[in-house]
C-alpha cells in the first residue's frame, strides 16, 4: 500500500470505522458524508450508506470479519473519491486529523501462564505496570516457606 492516495483513504476508513462505536459517530458520519457530496451523490444518500455500514457493525456486534469489511469497504469508496477528486484530499486529512484524538486509544492485553511442577516456583511478569499474582495449589506438594520467627525481645531492660 505505498500508493499515498490507498494509505490516506485506509487511514481516513480505519478512522470512519474506529468512530462507529463513540460518541464521535454523528460528527464523522456528517463530515464523510459533506466529502463525498464532491462527488454528485447527496447529503442523504451519503449519510443512508453511513447508516447502512453502522448497522451492519451493530448488528454483527462489532465483530472482527465485519469490522475488516466495512474498513475495505469504505477504503475502496475513500480512493475512488479521492482519485476522481483531489480537492477532497484536505477535507479528509481534517477530517482524521478532528476525529482520531477523540477515539479511544488502543489498548493491549497480555496473557501468560506459568506452571510450576513438583513443588518448584515460577513466577512471571509482562508489559508495563504488571503485577504478580503467586497461587499455590493446596495438595500439590508444595509447602509455602515457613514465616521467619519473630525477632527476639529484650526483656531485660
Amino acid at each position: 500500500m505505498s500508493d499515498p492516495v490507498t494509505a490516506l483513504a485506509m487511514t481516513g476508513a480505519t478512522t470512519l470505522v474506529a468512530a462507529m462505536a463513540t460518541s464521535a459517530w454523528q460528527t464523522t458520519r456528517t463530515r464523510v458524508a459533506a466529502l463525498f457530496h464532491r462527488r454528485g451523490d447527496s447529503q442523504r444518500d451519503a449519510e443512508a450508506q453511513l447508516d447502512r455500514s453502522l448497522a451492519r457493525f451493530e448488528g454483527a456486534e462489532g465483530t472482527e470479519a465485519v469490522h475488516d469489511a466495512e474498513i475495505r469497504r469504505w477504503r475502496d469508496d475513500l480512493v475512488d473519491l479521492l482519485r476522481d477528486h483531489p480537492d477532497a484530499e484536505n477535507g479528509l486529512r481534517a477530517l482524521i486529523e478532528e476525529i482520531q484524538p477523540r477515539l479511544p486509544t488502543a489498548r493491549q492485553r497480555w496473557v501468560q501462564h506459568v506452571v510450576a511442577h513438583d513443588g518448584g516456583s515460577a513466577y512471571g511478569a509482562l508489559g508495563p505496570n504488571s503485577s504478580v499474582n503467586v497461587h499455590h495449589h493446596v495438595g500439590s506438594g508444595y509447602q509455602p516457606p515457613a514465616s521467619p520467627p519473630e525477632p527476639a525481645t529484650d526483656d531485660s531492660r
